[in-house]
This record gives C-alpha cells, sequence and structure tokens, in this order.
C-alpha cells in the first residue's frame, strides 16, 4: 500500500492539508516549481512525502538492489514484488485500442484520481501508469507508479490474486546477491545519482 494508506488508512483525509503545506514550504527551494497537481504529487513522493502513489520499476535488478541493499537486514528474508501492470488495469476496467498500452497520467482516464477531484461518493480501483521521468533518480531507478482511488486493501490481495507475485529472497542470499549486483554496475551512486549520495559514499569508503 501507499505510505498514506498504511496505519489502516487514518491519514487519508489528511491528504489535502499535507499536500498544501508541502507546496507551500517547498516552493522556496525550488528553481522551476511544478505547475500541475500530477508534477507536485511526483515530486511528493521523490522526497518521502505521504501519498497514494506506490513506486515501482521496469528494472528487476533495480528491484532486486532495494530488496537486498541494506545489510541491517540481511539477518530476514526479503522479497521481490512483481506487478503485471496490464492486467491490473483490465481488472480495474481501464483498457485501450492497443492491449499493452499503459496510462499516462496526463490521460483523462486518470483525472479522478487527481486530490481535487476525489470524489467521495465514488470508488476506483487503483491502477499502473507511467509518468514523466522529469529527475535522474527518476531515470535512473526506471521508475513507474500505481495510484490508489479511495480503494487501499493491499494489491496483492485484490481479486483473483493473478496480477502480482511475491519472490523470496532467503537471508543468507542478500549479501551474495549485494556483491553480484555492484559487479553489475548497480550500486548506491548509479540508483541515487545526485552530490548527496557522492557524499555519503566517499564516508562510507574513506571514513568507516
Amino acid at each position: 500500500m501507499p505510505k498514506l494508506a498504511r496505519d489502516g488508512g487514518k491519514h487519508l483525509r489528511k491528504e489535502d492539508a499535507i499536500y498544501k503545506r508541502f507546496i507551500q514550504n517547498a516552493t522556496q527551494l525550488l528553481d522551476r516549481p511544478p505547475n500541475d497537481e500530477w508534477a507536485w504529487l511526483f515530486l511528493m513522493q521523490h522526497h518521502g512525502a505521504p501519498t497514494r502513489l506506490l513506486d515501482w520499476t521496469e528494472g528487476p535488478l533495480v528491484a532486486l538492489y532495494f530488496a537486498t541493499h541494506d545489510p541491517a537486514l540481511d539477518a530476514v528474508d526479503s522479497a521481490l514484488w512483481c506487478l503485471d501492470p496490464i492486467a491490473l488495469n483490465n481488472k480495474a476496467n481501464l483498457s485501450f485500442a492497443y492491449e499493452l498500452e499503459l496510462p499516462a497520467f496526463s490521460d483523462k482516464a486518470l483525472e479522478n484520481y487527481l486530490p481535487s477531484r476525489l470524489d467521495a461518493k465514488t470508488q476506483m480501483s487503483p491502477v499502473a501508469a507511467i509518468g514523466p521521468r522529469s529527475t535522474k533518480r527518476m531515470a535512473a531507478q526506471s521508475g513507474t507508479f500505481t495510484i490508489n482511488h479511495r480503494t487501499h486493501a493491499p494489491i496483492e490481495t485484490l481479486y483473483d490474486r493473478q496480477h502480482v507475485w511475491r519472490y523470496v529472497i532467503p537471508a543468507t542470499a542478500r549479501a551474495t546477491i549485494r556483491d553480484e549486483l555492484a559487479h553489475l554496475g548497480y550500486s548506491s551512486f548509479s540508483i541515487f545519482p545526485d552530490i548527496d549520495m557522492v557524499t555519503k559514499i566517499i564516508e562510507r569508503e574513506y571514513l568507516a
């Protein structure tokens, strides 16, 4: 579930307040503030603010990186989730002339998922959609999203459960997978290509 829908959904009614407060305080820090709701939501998600968006990646090795990158969790199993976005959207009655097409967040079909358009009288299913990869981090992570409307059950519990799969990664395999990914070029810097990560890598290599 997306961050805003966790904890039993008790924070959902705060979405408008969170959205307005983020815009109020983030605008001064941006050279080019977003000019539409979706762009603001992407920016909020990018910086860890609670939204109805859930991050996914089109890169399986990127997903594997996120599932294994933290050595502090090597004592427990982790999981790799795989979503069939077309199957999810079909079950949400969202389809196109070309059967493998995914909606973009600029499409009219998704307008009712915007914070300003949410209607308490309707309840639409979560859908998978693509948005502009407007930051280096989103491009590096091959990022894409699902977005909830007012249905906030975990995606893996919806319908007949034939649109998502979970692959368990044993705790004993995590360190080996992490090393193999590093040899393939999947590192903290390639996944988070920004100056803050350059500093963290230097600290880890020279000050640890």
